[in-house]
């Protein structure tokens, strides 16, 4: 039986001529195939030794570097399940995670010893813990030096490096697991159920990507016939990406390349510099990055202008951003600095994946041949009606939420004897057969019996020349139950200019007028995560203040 799995891909490329070629750059750190299955061999032959049940689940709190994938890679050559665990969490936080999704093996950054070593005592079957030294995180290197753990009851990551994996036993399978953590805008974290094989098949790591040139009518029959294919094709350009590991997207895109045979690189620090991401793209010889949105376009447009003369995307093929669309001034930026570059923003969430391709049009997205939208009947919308309709997605997809049966069946459900994703997000169906993202049911504000769309709106603020970011919510209204309030953020932006006649005569221009935000209220940023994701619990509470 054919064995699709990450882990064992890297195990066997390590067998092959590509053994040599760099797998992960991060920093001045860089990990060969060989390296990587050396290092992750001995992470697994640790795990095993611990004596834990089949599939135990192993959290990755760590921020991006070369120690995530090689532990990631460890899990699913031992079929335990990769948990993502996201490092800008509180105490609470971490410790709901962890009991709700039974992590047995926590595996942190050095940085975050303190907080971890305060909530131990609070996991309930956390019962191992790994800690990855800072040398280690910031890409210094250290591989091979003795660097002890901060806390006394972990082991350290350099450690397990050096462990005897002559006796591993490998049970990579189709079948393991990979939990991606999402919590959407509300709520306690889901753990995200993909198997191996679905979510190689779902990123087409054998037809897409470095292997496209091939023109493949058929998937590979097996893992064998996949790696010929890959020392088939010469060596491509490194992928850098700027999302986070523990988002889904920057997960999924690493996982493909190294799937691959391809370079994953990604960037020390604790915080996004725009002038160190260009100055690795320049070193590296990047071919392509991954990102999301303007969190990320926009200070690189910034740097691109300052630092013109420098031709510093000239090895750059390709800017992909997942979870958010890059605005004009970021794709002007790029396209500036780089003509005829390939940008595409894709539409996913971490229970799809890719369901929409974006067109030159804000909001504007190509389905997929696997996507469809449906009524509130689960009947078809007809392109060119004015029905609002739900993105339903088919084909690979995970096997449902961890201990979640009822979320499971709310989010993965039958429609004509086939299983598809309700992903969420609301749209309208052009007569070109164009979707046209009006934004998720959790963000959706009734308003006088009218619901508003708030990406519609964000859309038309954004448009407006002096308005960089927006986010929308809906606060409460003695009246009409609930009010569209937005917050926004600019350089050069005055409050002043937010209630003058130009914006409202932009707004009435493209939206109803029930759409239109009763305040509009200044920010000096919105607080987006680093994978652009908006915060609005901090967006609520900021405009209820101002508004009091």
């Amino acid at each position: 039986m054919a064995c699709w799995n990450f882990g064992e891909a890297v195990w066997r490329l390590a067998d092959t001529p590509l053994a040599g070629r760099p797998a992960l750059m991060h920093g001045q750190a860089v990990v060969s195939y060989a390296q990587l299955r050396q290092r992750a061999a001995g992470i697994a032959a640790w795990l095993r030794s611990l004596g834990l049940p089949d599939g135990a689940h192993v959290g990755h709190y760590l921020r991006n570097s070369n120690a995530y994938l090689e532990v990631a890679v460890a899990c699913g050559l031992i079929d335990y399940g990769h948990v993502n665990v996201n490092y800008r969490y509180r105490d609470q936080e971490l410790v709901d995670l962890c009991n709700g999704l039974d992590i047995r093996v926590l595996v942190y950054d050095q940085a975050f010893a303190g907080r971890v070593a305060a909530i131990r005592s609070r996991l309930e079957a956390t019962v191992a813990f790994v800690e990855v030294p800072a040398q280690v995180a910031v890409g210094q290197g250290g591989a091979d030096a003795d660097l002890p753990a901060d806390n006394d009851f972990a082991a350290s990551l350099t450690d397990l490096y050096q462990r005897d994996s002559a006796e591993l036993a490998r049970s990579a399978s189709s079948d393991g697991l990979i939990l991606i953590a999402t919590g959407g805008t509300t709520g306690l974290p889901k753990g995200t159920q993909w198997r191996h094989e679905d979510l190689w098949k779902k990123l087409q790591v054998s037809m897409r990507g470095a292997l496209q040139g091939l023109r493949l009518t058929a998937h590979p029959r097996d893992l064998d016939e996949h790696l010929a294919n890959v020392a088939s094709v010469p060596q491509g350009k490194p992928m850098l990406t700027l999302s986070p590991l523990m988002h889904g997207a920057g997960l999924m895109t690493a996982l493909q390349v190294i799937g691959q045979g391809g370079s994953v690189v990604t960037l020390p620090g604790e915080g996004f510099s725009a002038d160190a991401a260009l100055d690795t793209i320049q070193a590296r010889g990047v071919g392509a990055i991954t990102l999301v949105g303007d969190a990320f376009g926009l200070p690189l447009a910034e740097a691109l202008r300052r630092r013109s003369d420098e031709d510093l995307l000239a090895s750059v093929d390709a800017v992909v951003s997942t979870g958010a669309s890059l605005g004009e001034e970021s794709r002007n930026a790029l396209l500036a600095a780089r003509p005829g570059l390939f940008i595409m923003d894709t539409l996913g969430s971490s229970e799809a994946s890719g369901y929409g391709l974006s067109t030159p049009e804000p909001g504007v997205f190509q389905p997929l041949p696997t996507t469809r939208v449906l009524d509130e009947a689960l009947h078809e919308v007809s392109a060119g009606s004015d029905t609002i309709g739900m993105i339903y997605a088919t084909g690979y997809q995970p096997v449902g939420y961890y201990n979640e049966p009822e979320k499971t069946a709310e989010t993965f459900v039958e429609i004509d004897g086939e299983r598809y994703v309700r992903t969420g997000d609301r749209c309208r169906l052009r007569a070109d057969g164009m979707l046209v993202l009006l934004g998720r049911d959790s963000t959706v504000v009734n308003t006088g019996g009218e619901k508003v769309y708030t990406v519609e709106v964000e859309l038309a603020l954004t448009a407006f020349p002096a308005i960089e970011d927006a986010l929308v919510i809906g606060l409460p209204h003695p009246r009409f139950g609930k009010q569209v309030v937005a917050v926004v953020q600019g350089a050069g932006l005055t409050q002043d200019a937010l209630t003058g006649p130009a914006l409202r005569e932009h707004l009435a221009q493209r939206l109803a007028d029930y759409k239109i935000p009763r305040h509009i209220l200044l920010a000096d940023s919105l607080q987006r995560a680093a994978n652009g994701k908006p915060d609005y619990e901090f967006v609520t509470r900021y405009a209820q203040e101002r508004l009091a």
